[in-house]
C-alpha cells in the first residue's frame, strides 16, 4: 500500500525498505545481515512501547471484560 500511495521515497516507511532489501538477497548476499539488523531495529520499538505499556493494556482488557 505505501509503494501505490506514496510517490517520494523519502516517506517510505522501513518496512518497505526491508522488503525491496529481501527481495535482492539472491542477487546480493550482504543483504542478509542487514535485513535481519534491520527487522530487529524496526521491531524493537514495538516491544519497547508494549513494555512500558502493558500495565495499562492489562487495565484495558480487564475494563473491556467487566462492563
Amino acid at each position: 500500500l505505501p509503494l501505490v500511495l506514496l510517490t517520494n521515497p523519502k516517506l517510505f516507511p522501513v518496512s518497505l525498505g526491508l522488503f525491496q532489501w529481501s527481495t535482492r538477497q539472491t542477487q546480493f548476499p550482504q543483504y542478509t545481515p542487514l535485513v535481519i539488523t534491520g527487522s530487529l531495529l524496526a521491531v524493537l520499538p514495538l516491544v519497547v512501547a508494549f513494555l512500558v505499556l502493558n500495565r495499562q493494556w492489562r487495565k484495558g482488557l480487564a475494563a473491556g471484560s467487566v462492563k
